[in-house]
């Protein structure tokens, strides 16, 4: 039997039943991913059709989202005043379009993994120095976060020490 044409069978996208979700986590991570579909859908919507679009949706937790093209205010406020016509000079300027939003969000989640790496790096350095002998460590290859980190902690046990003196010396009395 040839490899090639062989053909890897797999189920591919199911179809899901739509009814009431009872997890309130699982309502959480439905919300959210079909959120941004809808939002990303309407997007495109407007683009290709040049038509105005506003969504208001409030979240299983009762937080607000909206999307609205050129802005949701302008297009509610034509919906209650019974007009077509929307202040373009105000609403272009406080409009942030959805690729804008993403990329405020891209930027988001690479702060967030850097700021992660940088916390595992100080509770890796924790560890090492909790495990003794961390006053050995050569500090010619230490970054800036770790030397400061390396300094406060040589104050810390020069504190300790002093405060470790001064006990001594005062119960040297109480001894003799």
């Amino acid at each position: 039997m040839d490899i090639f044409k062989q053909k890897k069978k797999n189920t591919g996208r199911k179809k899901i039943e739509i009814k009431k979700l009872e997890k309130n986590t699982n309502k959480q991570v439905t919300f959210s991913k079909r959120r941004s579909g809808l939002f990303k859908k309407t997007s495109e919507l407007c683009v290709l059709c040049n038509v105005d679009a506003a969504i208001v949706v409030f979240s299983p937790a009762d937080k607000l989202f909206c999307f609205g093209q050129p802005n949701t205010d302008a297009i509610i406020n034509s919906y209650i005043n019974g007009t077509t016509e929307f202040e373009t000079s105000k609403s272009i300027g406080k409009s942030i379009s959805y690729e804008e939003h993403n990329t405020e969000y891209e930027k988001a989640i690479q702060n967030l993994e850097f700021e992660k790496k940088k916390l595992e790096e100080y509770e890796n350095l924790t560890k090492v120095w909790n495990s003794g002998e961390w006053w050995n460590d050569p500090i010619d290859e230490m970054s800036i976060d770790q030397l400061e980190q390396f300094m406060a902690s040589i104050y810390e046990l020069r504190r300790k020490l002093v405060d470790r003196a001064h006990e001594v010396v005062m119960m040297l009395p109480m001894l003799v």
